[in-house]
């Protein structure tokens, strides 16, 4: 496209157009419920909304502003891919090239086959395009893939485009398009960026994660007291947050770690003694845990918001509990979600259990491959938190824990300081900052080197 056929760039008096994807009700969760459109209207940008969860009045009025549209698109339209086998061989061969250190022929690769492939799949979105004439289009959660149509077709147009990396563990995965700018938590989130996906450094923002902002708010800090009261726990006693990993795979067994620690708990004992919240992962199964409700020691917690369309949506105070979860619990025990490291902010002692009784190969195989060898080896390399290879083990780390809560007290500043990036309740504001100022910039282009006949 020629530089004359691109759109022009907004006056700086008038108000920035920006048309946001935000196809997962988690996504709504920590981006508008944090407060993404305001902070947008702030800097002087109207918001045109797109979300599967548009025709559901109660989403709809919960983030109404004056001059902010929303617009109803089907999961489908969001991630139709009419050439899936040609786009997973692009996305392997793009994965090749960054494992040998060719992030150039990465880019070149994506340029030449993969965005226009991508493009391609656009076709439910070109007239609301050529209607809106946006200043920008961001991606709420670029490696879902919802607005991997939208953000190629854009950035072919020479629309200027942003795309937030959602969690700490997504460069290593695919990123389902890639827009000018990108915005992720931390330094070695970017570092992962650019090594594995094979961005370049000066396309990504370090703005911290949106999803933690809560944990900031002086609103939503509770006394021990508090929380024991929403959730009938005695707060003399210690508090044991089991945080699930979610139902990732259709025959996964998730209850087998849990049941299995709870047989070592009851047979070792622990000082206290201790009272355990499971708190379910927001992909996790809640009836194949019924199990454990009769056990008085034993209290569940989970994210209840709901959305049609966009599945678990939580709400601010219900994020306001999760953090209130971690800041008084006594130890955090977790296979490997988010609240593994989100724990280190806290300065909660972690234990990780790498043993599942009930399907012990595949677990241990999937535990290797998809977390120890890859985002977990940071917080292993500072020495943030234990592994627990048996139950007994499991048992034994949290009772160190329980005694002596400075244990692997360095590791976790490191994961604060390193992983986590700014903690401070701000990064939803700078995300905004981050889309309105690419609002008045030309799309990143490649430079002479970067160019490929």
């Amino acid at each position: 496209m020629s530089m004359s056929s691109r759109p022009k760039q907004p006056p700086r008096d008038r108000p920035v157009r920006l048309l946001v994807e935000v196809g997962d009700g988690r996504t709504a969760g920590a981006i508008l419920e944090n407060g993404f459109l305001e902070h947008c209207r702030d800097l002087g940008a109207q918001c045109h909304v797109l979300s599967p969860g548009s025709r559901f009045e109660p989403f709809v009025s919960r983030y109404r502003l004056p001059g902010t549209k929303f617009t109803y698109m089907s999961v489908d339209s969001l991630n139709q891919a009419r050439y899936g086998r040609l786009r997973s061989r692009e996305a392997r061969l793009g994965r090749w090239l960054c494992g040998h250190g060719m992030g150039r022929a990465r880019r070149a690769l994506w340029s030449l086959f993969g965005e226009p492939l991508a493009a391609s799949d656009a076709s439910p979105f070109k007239g609301l395009v050529e209607k809106e004439r946006p200043h920008c289009v961001v991606s709420t959660n670029l490696n879902l893939g919802f607005g991997r149509g939208l953000v190629s077709m854009c950035r072919r147009k020479g629309i200027p485009t942003v795309g937030n990396v959602f969690s700490w563990d997504h460069p290593y995965h695919e990123q389902q398009s890639r827009p000018d700018r990108l915005t992720c938590w931390s330094p070695v989130v970017r570092d992962g960026l650019v090594s594995l996906g094979g961005f370049l450094p000066e396309q990504v923002e370090v703005i911290g994660a949106p999803v933690f902002d809560p944990y900031f708010d002086p609103a939503g800090v509770w006394t021990r007291k508090e929380l024991c009261d929403r959730l009938g726990l005695e707060p003399e006693r210690p508090i044991l947050l089991f945080a699930t990993l979610g139902q990732m795979r259709i025959f996964w067994d998730e209850t087998g770690t849990f049941r299995a620690f709870l047989e070592a708990m009851d047979r070792l004992g622990l000082p206290g003694p201790p009272q355990v919240v499971l708190r379910l992962h927001p992909l996790s199964v809640d009836h194949y845990f019924e199990e454990f409700r009769s056990r008085r020691d034993v209290v569940f917690s989970r994210y209840l918001g709901y959305c049609p369309g966009i599945r678990v949506w939580p709400r601010r105070d219900e994020v306001f509990l999760a953090g209130n979860l971690l800041r008084h619990a006594d130890v955090c025990i977790s296979p490997g979600s988010t609240m593994t490291v989100e724990a280190a902010i806290f300065d909660t002692p972690t234990v990780v259990p790498t043993f599942n009784p009930a399907i012990p190969e595949e677990y241990g195989k999937h535990f290797r491959e998809n977390w120890l060898n890859k985002h977990l080896g940071f917080v292993m390399q500072e020495d943030g938190m234990c592994l627990a290879e048996t139950p007994d083990d499991a048992i034994s780390a949290v009772r160190r824990a329980l005694t002596d809560p400075s244990w692997l007290a360095e590791g976790r500043r490191a994961v604060r300081d390193h992983l986590l990036g700014p903690l401070d309740g701000q990064s939803t504001k700078r995300l905004a900052k981050v889309v309105v100022e690419s609002a008045h910039r030309r799309p990143v282009e490649p430079s002479a080197g970067e160019r490929f006949p």
